[in-house]
């Protein structure tokens, strides 16, 4: 439920508090290490000049022990704040990039040859939907270990990273059990704690390589007779070097400590949310028995594999025989939680794996096949263990919300979902992808056509305006970028209104691919379509804020949006306006009052008041979405319950409300699921 997911989300903040308690406590002791130590240097300096200048009671020309003391402890706290803040500074921009490809992954493409490949990325689409999130670019390891994580510092920039072992050794349920996991991640609000970190733990770390750097100086040092003082000096530098790699490494060991407690709570948390994400407790308990059984389990060699160790699926790096440092619960434990009747046993997975072998090399063959027919490129592979029909439902998937009847409760019960998808958006999404146009389909899958396909979307239904919206990109975009927009205007005006949003979520991965020169040109073309007609849809406001939020923030640094309200009154104005303009959206002018009364009943106390028209723009609405996401999440909560009560008052859910609710969830930092609702 949305309680829980925000629940979670106050909990994520609330651990990386303590963490940055206990890494206080870490860095405090450090300091105090070094400021004895200066204190001792500084009783050395003085008691060495005064027996060269002969000082026999006068205190003239020394220097106080307390100022040694104070520049050591206080520079061993910039240097740690300054590497702390430049790490995480440096993960916070497409930090999930950063952290896949610094363990040795690269992105795939759903070009790819590899069955196996196809059907990761396939997973990973059909999670990302039906969990109302973008889909995330998902890299693959060269690594025997069956593993897999999540990184980046918001839902926005996420990545996903798996094994070849996984892939190659896991069945279809089973691997969708890990990514579900996975996910989970992403909606509890872990990726920015495991960010933080690894960029704690970076600034403890430069100790420790400054002291290295010391010792190795050493070596040019002179320690002639002529020079007096160098035999001081090199006593010096030996024993603050040898001070800065032992603090460094028991900091690095404390903060080890810390960052494995706080992962191993949160792996119960991801087991569990997979399970309820599937509805499939078989998958992810599966995985974890052909981990255990597996030669290699879920280590992994790469050599900087132990910095994103409280990341993984399972454990990945080697942290000690007394399971201290261990970051992941042990499997029988991981496995008991999820299926109590367990035997005990694991996967025999040689066997297993054999079989498996098997059925890729038929898989493979398969496709090749089809490939020669023409058909391999367009369609989604059928994959060897296909997904269940969650007890034979039959779900729409043409995606004509219109066409649907949501009731008050339904619609209330899909916003209480935020953070928290269900089976039943996994089916819906599945059913989906496999009832797109296979033409578009593949072009959200080419980072050159996915620039076709946004713009495609943008065309105007009236020629008239069309041929002008053409017009402007033949001035704009290549020829052979215009050609194909014009192949795929009449697919997409055939298509769903309901799919337009998942396909611009599949073609982000793709649209990331771009070149800085790249989006500077698109976008440009992107905002020309949508002022062709001097005024802006839902439609387009949403996609504008969609591309902004995940594509613009990767090529520019977003700031973290700080939480600053605990309390509605303060947000009063806002509220009004945001739940007016909704009101306004769905509804023809006598029905507006009935549709922000229903909005405003979920916020008793507040005495909102409609506003006039004219404050509701989407110029104003995006002022007052970026003040309300700084609002406390069990705010946030609230308010969004309220969006749902004024779009579902009249039991009637359109298009453009659905398209508008998402957009505004989104910009909330609150994924929704996709809305599924019972056929007129």
């Amino acid at each position: 439920m949305t309680t829980q997911f925000f629940e979670r989300q106050d909990s994520a903040r609330s651990q990386t508090t303590r963490l940055l308690f206990l890494f206080v406590l870490a860095v405090l002791a450090i300091v105090i290490a070094l400021s004895v130590f200066g204190y001792l240097v500084g009783n050395m300096v003085n008691e060495a000049a005064a027996q060269q200048r002969d000082l026999r009671s006068s205190t003239g020309g020394k220097v106080s022990p307390w100022l040694f003391a104070a520049m050591f402890g206080g520079g061993s706290l910039i240097v740690i704040a300054l590497g702390s803040l430049y790490q995480i500074s440096q993960l916070k921009f497409g930090g999930g990039t950063r952290v896949a490809e610094s363990v040795g992954g690269r992105q795939l493409a759903h070009h790819t040859s590899d069955p196996l490949e196809r059907r990761l990325l396939n997973v990973v689409e059909e999670m990302a939907i039906a969990s109302g999130t973008p889909v995330p670019p998902v890299y693959m390891m060269d690594e025997t270990g069956i593993n897999a994580f999540a990184a980046g510092y918001m839902p926005g920039d996420a990545v996903v990273g798996v094994t070849r072992g996984a892939i190659e050794n896991l069945s279809r349920d089973e691997l969708q059990g890990v990514i579900a996991h996975e996910f989970s991640h992403i909606f509890n609000g872990d990726m920015r704690t495991n960010i933080r970190m690894i960029g704690i733990l970076h600034g403890i770390l430069v100790l420790s390589l400054i002291g290295h750097m010391l010792l190795r100086s050493l070596r040019f040092v002179s320690t002639g007779s002529d020079n007096k003082n160098s035999g001081g000096i090199v006593i010096v530098l030996l024993v603050l070097g040898l001070v800065l790699v032992v603090l460094g490494a028991l900091g690095s060991f404390l903060g080890g400590l810390i960052k494995a407690a706080v992962s191993r709570q949160r792996e119960f948390l991801a087991d569990a949310s997979a399970v309820q994400f599937t509805r499939n407790p078989l998958g992810i308990s599966g995985a974890l028995k052909r981990i255990g059984g597996a030669m290699y389990g879920s280590k992994l060699q790469h050599p900087n594999a132990a910095m994103a160790s409280h990341m993984y699926f399972a454990q990945g790096v080697f942290e000690g025989l007394s399971g201290l440092m261990a970051t992941h619960p042990p499997l029988p434990k991981r496995i008991a939680a999820i299926e109590p009747t367990w035997d005990g046993s694991f996967y025999a997975t040689a066997a297993e794996s054999s079989l498996r072998a098997g059925q890729a090399l038929s898989g493979s063959t398969s496709a090749a096949s089809a490939a020669m027919s023409g058909l391999a490129p367009t369609e989604r592979m059928r994959e060897l263990d296909p997904p269940r029909s969650a007890g034979g439902r039959s779900t729409d998937a043409g995606g004509n919300v219109a066409g649907h009847t949501i009731s008050v409760p339904e619609m209330m019960a899909a916003t209480d979902r935020v953070g928290d998808p269900q089976d039943e958006h996994r089916v819906y999404a599945n059913r989906l992808l496999e009832q797109l146009d296979p033409v578009l389909l593949q072009a959200a899958h080419e980072p050159y056509s996915a620039r076709a396909l946004v713009m495609a979307l943008l065309i105007d239904p009236d020629p008239a305006l069309a041929n002008q919206q053409l017009a402007i990109l033949q001035r704009m975009v290549p020829v052979d970028l215009l050609n194909a927009v014009v192949t795929l205007l009449p697919r997409v005006k055939a298509m769903a209104n309901a799919a337009r949003l998942p396909l611009v979520d599949m073609s982000l991965p793709m649209l990331r691919m771009m070149s800085l020169p790249q989006y500077q040109a698109f976008i440009p073309a992107f905002q020309a379509l949508v002022q062709a007609d001097q005024r802006l849809s839902v439609f387009e406001w949403t996609l504008s804020q969609v591309l902004y939020r995940h594509l613009h923030a990767n090529f520019v640094a977003r700031p973290v949006v700080p939480t600053q309200y605990h309390s509605l009154a303060g947000l009063k104005p806002e509220i009004s306006v945001l739940l007016t303009t909704l009101a306004r959206t769905g509804n023809s002018e006598p029905e507006v009052a009935r549709a922000f009364a229903a909005a405003a009943g979920q916020l008793p106390g507040l005495a909102l008041t409609i506003v006039p028209a004219e404050q509701c723009t989407f110029a104003e609405l995006e002022k007052v979405i970026q003040k309300l996401a700084q609002a406390s999440a069990k705010l946030r909560r609230q308010v969004l319950m309220a969006c749902a009560a004024c779009v579902s008052s009249d039991n009637v859910v359109r298009i453009r409300e659905v398209e508008l609710v998402r957009g505004i969830a989104d910009l909330l930092d609150c994924p929704m699921p996709p809305l599924v609702g019972r056929q007129e």
